[in-house]
């Protein structure tokens, strides 16, 4: 299988550059970046990162090893991951809580390992509308396991400048192995995090 030009060709204009993953940041003295290349999220006020979720159970890429990852809802801690001194552990990291419903908000706190403990960056999840949940999940189930039909998905994302359903494909743990959609992977997060 063979990456068309016209999918590299479309990276670089729909925002894959050192801004394209989210750098969320605590609101303290000591700032906290992460870079988050999925799900799709972008920079708000007050340094906090956002993104609308086109699946209920979106996969996580983070480039930086993480001492602890929370998943808050409604103000209250329903996971935790943490890992003692010297060690981290890589995200991506498949949804480990129930489904994001539909227009849900679900607070990530991400500590990198560099960062002191208690300063987290924060990345908002918002469910997307219970139709394109749908619209989602259906255009997943007809890709099966053919690599050409899901490239094709990811470039007409793309082609109409839908990142978060493009990210969302790429990511998704249904994604079938093949050479070419991994060597997308690896480059989306190494341009996105301006590497």
């Amino acid at each position: 299988m063979r990456r068309g030009p016209s999918l590299i060709a479309l990276l670089v204009p729909l925002g894959l550059s050192p801004t394209m993953a989210a750098q969320a940041l605590q609101r303290s003295a000591a700032p906290v970046a992460v870079c988050v290349v999925a799900p799709r999220v972008e920079p708000v006020a007050e340094g906090d990162a956002v993104g609308v979720v086109p699946m209920p159970a979106p996969q996580l890429v983070v480039v930086e090893p993480l001492r602890e990852l929370r998943i808050e809802r409604h103000g209250r801690l329903v996971w935790r991951q943490q890992v003692p001194v010297g060690q981290s552990f890589r995200a991506p990291l498949a949804w480990p809580v129930a489904p994001i419903a539909p227009g849900e908000v679900v607070l990530l706190r991400l500590r990198p390992e560099q960062a002191a403990e208690g300063t987290f960056a924060h990345v908002q999840l918002v469910g997307a509308s219970a139709e394109r949940m749908a619209s989602t999940d259906a255009l997943i189930r007809s890709l099966g396991q053919r690599p050409l039909a899901w490239l094709a998905a990811i470039e007409a994302a793309l082609e109409v400048g839908d990142v978060s359903l493009a990210w969302a494909l790429l990511f998704a743990p249904a994604l079938p192995e093949a050479p070419d959609l991994a060597a997308l992977r690896v480059e989306v997060v190494r341009r996105g995090c301006g590497e």
